[in-house]
């Protein structure tokens, strides 16, 4: 509950600082209680779903992320350009389409096998993880790190690609981006198909190799050809966004959540989203110094790197699906679903 009644007031408050420190400080709010809520929500699901459908289902409540990426976007192109204060109206938007989700939070019990086997103090949830659970988390940090290098880079300056690309102005380039990332949810629709079929990480993997070679291949076309063929730049684009939302957009969440026991699994998932989310950080950062420097064709190439990494990082990933045999079978020694 804590976390989203801190994003409500603080996506409130975005729409009406009274100077830009006020703005910097809500937003950073706003960052903290989406991150506390991905390290809540997911553990959560694990707890209270059978082994043969959380994966399932925890891939559908990350379908609505791509479902509230595409409303933001076309907010943006809707008003923000329609004055200077089109940006509040926006910002306002976001916190008030959260306010029943308080309401629906407060009806929901507390997790059943959480309150069994809680540990009572931060030492003793310190001294649960053993040497194969820091190797998860590092196995888990390391690929959520390099998806969100380019998943922020992209999310953040997609609107800009699509303005240099196709020469449009803001709004267009807003609704631009809307129509590139709604590609994600016929992407999402596969994965709550096959996630609990084929298992996380062949879904990972794919989706990591999906992603790069798209972003390689838009990266040289970029550096040889300008704008030149820019629908095929943006076909591109489209291509990476798809293989980015069919795989790791969700695995890289949902493996963390089922890979620990219940005492430490909040814990060891917020430490794996924690390390991961610096890589949306360093893909902003990286894509504007290096576009700066030398052009968008080395910050897209630089977001097909870390795309390669995360494919090689996949490798050493732990399947936790349904197929997954003497793995703790993750938290089929906690989970109360049915029993």
């Amino acid at each position: 509950m804590g976390d989203f009644i801190a994003y409500v007031a603080a996506s409130h408050g975005s729409a009406g600082p009274p100077d830009p420190s006020w703005l910097f400080f809500f937003r950073f709010t706003v960052s903290a209680g989406i991150g506390a809520n991905f390290a809540v929500v997911f553990p959560y699901i694990s707890e209270i779903d059978s082994a043969g459908t959380r994966g399932r289902n925890m891939a559908t409540v990350m379908m609505a992320a791509n479902f509230g990426m595409i409303i933001a976007y076309g907010l943006g192109g809707l008003f923000l350009g329609a004055g200077g204060q089109g940006w509040r109206i926006v910002l306002l938007a976001g916190g008030l389409m959260a306010v029943p989700v308080i309401f629906m939070r407060s009806r929901i019990s507390e997790s059943v096998a959480w309150k069994r086997s809680r540990l009572p103090h931060v030492r003793d949830i310190l001294a649960g993880f053993n040497r194969k659970d820091l190797r998860n988390i590092a196995v888990a940090s390391a690929a959520w790190f390099s998806y969100q290098v380019s998943d922020q880079g992209l999310s953040v300056f997609l609107p800009l690609l699509l303005l240099t690309t196709l020469g449009t102005d803001n709004s267009i380039s807003s609704y631009g981006s809307l129509l590139v990332k709604s590609v994600t949810i016929p992407a999402a629709v596969v994965t709550i198909i096959l996630i609990d079929r084929i298992g996380r990480k062949p879904l990972q993997i794919s989706g990591f190799l999906g992603r790069a070679v798209p972003l390689m291949a838009l990266a040289m076309i970029m550096l040889y050809f300008g704008g030149k063929y820019g629908f095929l730049e943006i076909g591109l684009l489209l291509a990476a966004y798809f293989f980015g939302a069919l795989g790791p957009d969700k695995t890289i969440v949902i493996s963390p959540a089922e890979q620990f026991g219940t005492g430490i699994r909040a814990t060891g998932q917020g430490i794996a989203e924690s390390i991961g989310r610096a890589g949306g950080l360093a893909g902003v950062l990286g894509y504007g110094i290096l576009s700066a420097l030398y052009g968008p064709w080395a910050g897209i190439m630089y977001f097909g790197i870390f795309a390669i990494m995360g494919l090689l990082v996949s490798f050493a990933m732990r399947e936790t699906g349904p197929m997954a045999t003497g793995s703790r079978k993750i938290a089929d020694d906690t989970s109360w679903y049915g029993k």
